[in-house]
């Protein structure tokens, strides 16, 4: 029986929760129903160690926290001598469930937790024998200061990371730009979370309206994404764009619900608009009932864009990092929130609402296709 590792992200926004799902579903279609699946948190590395070690307790400390001992921890001379007390790791395939890993700047944005994450959590991997993938990895420059390169001291730590993987997908086109100079060449594919849609389509199937009678499904944030990184995005202006395409969707009679990845989206979307219903999902099965009744997407979170498409419901998305480069690879309108506006956005979706049949073919297609892909580099580099 072959044996999995996945190595995700699980609590928190639960867009990181498809990642893991897609996963699942391309190790059960890679290696059959009764592949044994063990999922690894991310944000806790020190889960590699066996029940009892002192080094487990760091788990349970907030990020940010014992910095010092974080950083000796992070040390390549205390991390390799470490890795002889892990568990044994007995898996035939480690797969590192992708995200926005590439980031631009200076050395210390690369702080303690990701050094332990890239280099003594995956490396404890490659130390015990086993193959790891890193799968779907994207990256998250901003848009309007996507640099050339990154600097000496960041690609070395990237480097370093390389070296512990036998296998590496990008989501979309700049980070594949940013690891060919690093001298590796990923291919490029749809981020993982596609392959989602499998377990969520049952729903749809399930759901009482007719597609053309669905939803209109808004995902909203303060500055349509996590942050702005200084772009200039003003969230009273993007709150007032956003009520403009609501009130341009009522017009045409379509009916709008507002989805939430978290406590905080919540209460902007019930300022957003106080007459529209507001949802946030705590569960995957309550998010696919959600979605069940969706037509087309207008969202910012683009893991809601992702799952979307995986039951062949297209999306307008923004962003104002190159995050957004992993939506327009699966060919879903992605907009640059300061560059865009109330009429580009209603224009975009029009176009979609008029489509709806050949996108759903074309996205649960491109599903498929993807899924297929990553089988092929599971099976290929798995250990028999």
């Amino acid at each position: 029986m072959t044996s999995v590792a996945l190595l995700s992200h699980r609590f928190g926004n639960i867009g990181h929760t498809f990642m893991a799902m897609g996963g699942e579903e391309v190790a059960r279609t890679a290696f059959g129903p009764d592949v044994r699946i063990t999922h690894f948190e991310q944000h806790h590395p020190f889960s590699i160690y066996p029940r009892g070690d002192w080094l487990r307790l760091i788990d349970k400390v907030r990020h940010g926290r014992l910095r010092w001992l974080r950083r000796r921890l992070a040390r390549e001379d205390v991390y390799t001598n470490l890795w002889v007390r892990t568990q044994p790791l007995p898996f035939d395939v480690a797969v590192a469930c992708g995200g926005p890993n590439l980031i631009a700047g200076v050395p210390e944005k690369i702080s303690p937790e990701m050094q332990i994450l890239f280099h003594h959590f995956n490396g404890a991997f490659h130390h015990r024998g086993v193959p790891l993938i890193d799968a779907g990895v994207g990256s998250a420059f901003p848009l309007s200061r996507v640099p050339d390169r990154l600097t000496d001291d960041v690609a070395a730590f990237y480097s370093k990371a390389l070296t512990y993987t036998a296998f590496l997908t990008v989501r979309e086109t700049e980070a594949q730009r940013i690891f060919r100079q690093l001298g590796a060449d990923p291919p490029v594919h749809p981020c993982m979370a596609i392959a989602s849609g499998r377990s969520f389509e049952p729903f749809r199937a399930r759901a009482d309206k007719p597609e053309r009678q669905g939803l209109v499904v808004v995902n909203f944030q303060a500055k349509g994404s996590n942050n702005d990184w200084g772009q200039g995005v003003e969230p009273e202006w993007w709150m007032g764009q956003v009520r403009g395409v609501i009130a341009d969707l009522k017009a045409l009679d379509q009916r709008v619900l507002l989805l939430c990845h978290s406590a905080y989206e919540q209460r902007l979307a019930r300022q957003l608009d106080p007459e529209l219903p507001v949802v946030f999902p705590q569960t995957e099965q309550d998010y696919a009932r959600i979605i069940a009744e969706a037509k087309v997407g207008f969202v910012s979170r683009i893991h809601a864009a992702i799952a979307l498409a995986g039951i062949g419901v297209p999306s307008v998305v923004v962003g104002n990092d190159t995050r957004t480069g992993t939506t327009a690879e699966i060919g879903l309108p992605s907009l640059f929130t300061r560059e865009t506006s109330r009429e580009a956005i209603v224009a975009a979706l029009r176009d979609l609402l008029g489509q709806l049949d050949a996108e759903r073919d074309r996205l649960i297609a491109l599903r498929e296709s993807t899924i297929d892909a990553y089988v092929g580099h599971f099976v290929e580099h798995a250990r028999n």
